[in-house]
């Protein structure tokens, strides 16, 4: 049980392990977000956005640079859980969002299902009959787990918005980490994610 909760600008992160998340996705209906330095300061101008992370049920804690504020706290790359989770190999896992088919790319190469989504995230103006195409889509998949690479705070409010209307049991907020995986971006150095 993931107990402690550290408090960076107004931004609820759990004190935890890599290995106790992986519990908890494995048991728990959740819904994770990857919080970053970049979200917490995303977070004080936006105050839907702090709302939305501090209402997660984990707040895994992403990026080096939360170590400052917080010395000793455990970080977990978003990039890393996601690669672990797939590791697994035992989940139905469906790949949402990302730009330039890197989504379809993930299924390709770790199996699952995925949607390109919504092409104009960023505009806060969703065309519903898209986003009813969308979650259609994900309940007929029924996956363990659902991944929305649309990027912050847009991912973490779109699936905020939507979780009860999706059959998903763990959703997470990935930003990048499809990027990362297929190869498309550099994985930092080692020494960036120092734990």
């Amino acid at each position: 049980m993931i107990h402690n909760r550290a408090n960076i600008l107004g931004v609820g992160v759990s004190s935890t392990e890599l290995a106790e998340v992986l519990a908890k996705i494995a048991k728990e209906k959740l819904f994770i977000v990857t919080v970053n330095p970049e979200f917490v300061m995303l977070a004080q101008d936006d105050l839907e956005f702090k709302n939305i992370l501090n209402k997660a049920d984990l707040a895994v804690p992403d990026g080096v640079g939360l170590k400052f504020a917080r010395p000793g706290l455990a970080i977990i790359p978003g990039r890393k859980l996601v690669e672990e989770i797939i590791n697994l190999k035992k989940y139905k896992i469906f790949y949402l969002g990302g730009q330039n088919r890197v989504a379809q790319e993930m299924a390709k190469k770790f199996g699952g299902a995925f949607d390109e989504g919504h092409q104009d995230i960023r505009s806060q103006i969703l065309d519903l009959r898209e986003n009813k195409r969308i979650i259609n889509k994900v309940n007929k998949y029924k996956p363990d787990i659902l991944l929305v690479a649309y990027g912050a705070p847009f991912q973490e409010k779109w699936l905020y918005a939507n979780r009860q209307l999706l059959n998903a049991r763990v959703c997470i907020g990935v930003g990048g980490a499809f990027d990362y995986l297929t190869g498309r971006s550099a994985i930092p150095p080692e020494w960036v994610n120092i734990s």
